[in-house]
């Protein structure tokens, strides 16, 4: 069961004191808004000063206080367990669709009952007429039917450019825990590893404002367990097996009530002409009835349906259900340009904030667009979201509705300079180039590209002092940060350099995160754009494209980029970035089964790293040439390359590359049938990873040492040592290594004569591999079939 969420919460308090919205918001001193937007659910996570206000005004002994405080407080990040959960919040003064949310709810609770095969419900209708509050509260009640997880996607159909096929596979394959494969933009590939990875799964996928058949047929599931859940303006009566749920405007006397609710008054019936005419003027749509409603408020009913007529006319530009919003908005602008100083700088705000693309932005893109400060930025923007003219998805977060959007584009053609559009653009590309590269400055490490010359790169973001905290809000960003490089390498010769700059910035976080999906994507569209750069920056945008493509196993390609990049670092790079591609090009050459043709570049990297002092690459060049030495059984070659290694390591490398570094030289030794060297230093390689508490690369070490101790018929020690990692492997879903442990563990058992406990790993892992569409699942398989 649920627990109550915080405006349940505040209204019981508050229906308990005996306290109105408005008593309690002068108590609390925050706005009557305010109030009731977290009672309606639409905020659902305030500030915590707001929290103690409000605490403080209801008068709440310690228990009470400690479950607003709970409620008020936001799970971190999106997934519990590798199991997404990404549902926007259940609304609070949800009114009407009675008949079809119990029909949706009914559905997706025995969705077997309805059809045998793959269920699918695409609800219809107008815009701003409800369809993605419908679909939310039905998802919210059948929680407990998806234990697999619910993933929420907003595909774009209404805006002026929806989201493309493969961007949306990609965000889904993401969501699924799978790292980017295949061609880029081979949608047809891609799509057949997403089918795969969803197949045996119980999940709820919510498309919400779906632009058309031809975008979301490939997202839809191949097999049964997987229920889809559309939202769209279009009709999609061509996908197959589909069960249509048209919505129609809400009716009088539903339209009536949600106005009330919206208001947290009782209807009179004085009350009720001047609701009627409210209610027709918004054209009986949710969306405008809460933005008029918040607005009666304050003004009382016929004042709002007097102010509504005198809108008209000021947006005939718009039509249909925009036309109706835009009234409301107008109503709303306006009595925010009257009030205080932050109520005019929101009615100010808003035909700017019209102008971000994506589904959402973050507080602090907003806050350099309009030049204020962040708290600045955060008190209007949260004043625009008591007036129903924002949503706050997230923390810090916020969206526009397309039909919001929609009017605030239109008043931003009326009334902004040109001057003004390109502004903004230019100030929101500078907010995250400046965010990846005071990241950058802050982890340490040298200067490679001029980003810290005179301007540096990361001006703007000097108020982050922890590289914690900016590596944060970069993976909250990954979405919008490759939305942008795309953006801007269609734009002008600035904006395309900034495009470069920006998907160069965005490869150190997404190797630190193991997050490569929108690097890849950002990093090799850069790497393609046409530009005149300076020697590093080139050089740096193709070994990151090749490094990133490596990264996801796609070594041929990733190969092509570095043979790109190293006949110029040849002619103008520095020794290092020889050294760098030099040392990827043998890896890769290694991966593809090329490793006698990858040796000479190995032997190459490590004389060169010797005899110019490029120290930080020396260890990586020795590990990489006993890698390559032993695959092509030079053993010689390959204890030397790796004592090198070792002794260096202490003096060159970080802690924790030293120890990802020792993994790969004890398993080529295993690989080359050396197994007491092997288990010896992945044995001391385990004792210095727990020393630094980096359970997900223990996991690496566990595997590494079980597989060798296997190999070596250590049997009972194998044992022990792979139900450790399992164990770690199982905490960290997302990493994908349960799979590979469990595969491991159960050959161990098969020796030890457990073929029963064996075949429930196997089959566990086969699992596993599948909701990752990893074809090691056919291996498991195998050898399920011979036990």
């Amino acid at each position: 069961m649920n627990r109550p969420g915080f405006g349940q919460l505040l209204r019981a308090y508050r229906t308990r004191s005996g306290l109105t919205q408005e008593r309690l918001a002068e108590l609390a001193e925050v706005s009557v808004q305010a109030v009731n937007a977290l009672e309606g659910g639409r905020r659902q996570f305030p500030r915590p000063s707001t929290v103690t206000r409000l605490a403080e005004a209801l008068g709440l002994e310690n228990e009470d206080r400690e479950r607003l405080d709970a409620a008020a407080r936001r799970p971190k990040g999106g997934d519990v367990d590798g199991v997404p959960r990404q549902l926007p919040p259940a609304i609070g003064d949800f009114i009407g669709r009675d008949d079809q949310l119990g029909e949706l709810v009914d559905l997706l609770r025995s969705p077997l009952a309805a059809a045998p095969g793959i269920v699918i419900s695409a609800i219809g209708g107008m815009a701003g007429i409800g369809k993605t509050t419908l679909a939310v509260q039905a998802a919210h009640q059948v929680l407990e039917e998806f234990p697999d997880g619910q993933i929420y996607l907003n595909l774009r159909g209404g805006g002026s450019t929806a989201l493309p096929t493969a961007d949306a596979l990609a965000a889904l394959l993401q969501s699924l825990g799978l790292p980017p494969a295949g061609t880029a933009g081979d949608v047809q590939a891609t799509a057949a590893r997403y089918r795969t990875a969803l197949a045996g799964r119980r999940i709820l996928l919510v498309l919400d404002d779906v632009a058309g058949v031809e975008q979301v047929s490939p997202l839809m599931p191949g097999t049964p367990g997987a229920v889809v859940v559309m939202t769209s303006r279009q009709s999609l009566s061509a996908l197959p097996g589909v069960r249509h749920l048209g919505l129609e405007v809400l009716s009088e006397d539903d339209a009536v009530q949600l106005l009330f609710e919206a208001m947290d008054t009782g209807v009179t019936g004085t009350d009720r002409d001047a609701a009627l005419d409210i209610v027709r003027k918004c054209g009986c749509l949710p969306l405008a009835i809460r933005i008029a409603g918040g607005r009666a408020r304050t003004c009382g009913l016929r004042e709002v349906a007097s102010r509504l007529s005198e809108q008209a006319g000021r947006w005939e530009i718009l039509t249909g259900p925009a036309a109706e919003v835009g009234r409301s908005i107008g109503l709303s602008l306006d009595h925010l340009a009257g009030g205080g100083p932050v109520d005019a700088a929101a009615a100010d705000a808003f035909a700017v904030l019209a102008l971000f693309d994506g589904d959402r932005f973050p507080l602090r893109a907003a806050a350099k667009v309009l030049q204020v400060s962040l708290d600045d930025a955060e008190d209007l923007l949260e004043r625009m979201v008591d007036v129903h003219l924002l949503e706050t998805p997230a923390i810090h977060q916020y969206r526009m509705h397309d039909l919001v959007r929609e009017t605030g584009r239109v008043l931003a053609g009326q009334t902004l300079p040109d001057a003004v559009f390109t502004q903004a653009r230019r100030r929101e590309l500078d907010c995250y180039l400046s965010v990846l590269w005071r990241w950058d400055e802050l982890r340490g490490g040298p200067d490679k590209y001029g980003s810290r010359s005179d301007v540096p790169w990361s001006t703007g973001a000097e108020d982050f002092e922890s590289a914690d905290r900016a590596l944060e809000w970069i993976e909250a960003e990954l979405p919008n940060l490759g939305r942008l490089v795309r953006s801007a390498a269609e734009g002008s010769g600035d904006e395309r350099l900034t495009a470069i700059r920006i998907a160069v910035g965005m490869f150190a976080p997404a190797m630190t995160l193991m997050k490569f999906s929108e690097a890849k994507s950002a990093v090799t569209l850069a790497a393609a754009i046409p530009a005149e750069l300076p020697v590093e920056l080139e050089i740096g945008r193709r070994v990151q494209a090749g490094g990133l493509c490596g990264a996801v196993g796609l070594y041929d390609e990733s190969l092509t980029w570095l043979r790109s990049a190293l006949p110029i670092a040849r002619r103008h790079g520095s020794p290092a970035d020889v050294v760098a591609c030099l040392i990827d090009i043998g890896y890769g050459l290694g991966m593809v089964g090329r490793p006698t043709e990858g040796l000479p570049f190995s032997v190459e990297a490590l004389q060169l790293a010797v005899r110019c002092e490029v120290t930080r690459f020396e260890v990586g060049a020795n590990v990489g040439l006993g890698a390559l030495a032993g695959l092509v059984g030079d053993l010689e070659l390959q204890r030397a390359a790796f004592d090198r290694a070792l002794a260096l390591m202490p003096e060159r490398s970080r802690p924790g590359a030293a120890t990802v570094h020792t993994n790969m030289i004890g398993r080529s030794y295993r690989e080359s049938g050396q197994y007491e060297l092997s288990a010896s230093i992945l044995r001391s390689n385990l004792e210095a990873i727990r020393a630094l508490g980096h359970e997900v690369i223990e996991a690496d070490a566990l595997e590494e040492l079980g597989a060798t101790l296997l190999a070596s018929g250590e049997l009972v020690e194998a044992e022990q040592i792979l139900r450790a990692g399992v164990g770690i492997a199982a905490r960290f879903p997302t990493e994908n290594r349960e799979a590979p442990m469990r595969t491991l563990l159960g050959r161990v058992l098969v020796e030890l004569n457990s073929r029963d406990e064996a075949s429930e790993h196997w089959r566990r892992a086969v699992v596993l591999y599948e909701r990752v569409a990893d074809p090691r699942a056919d291996d498991v398989r195998k050898l399920l079939s011979e036990v």
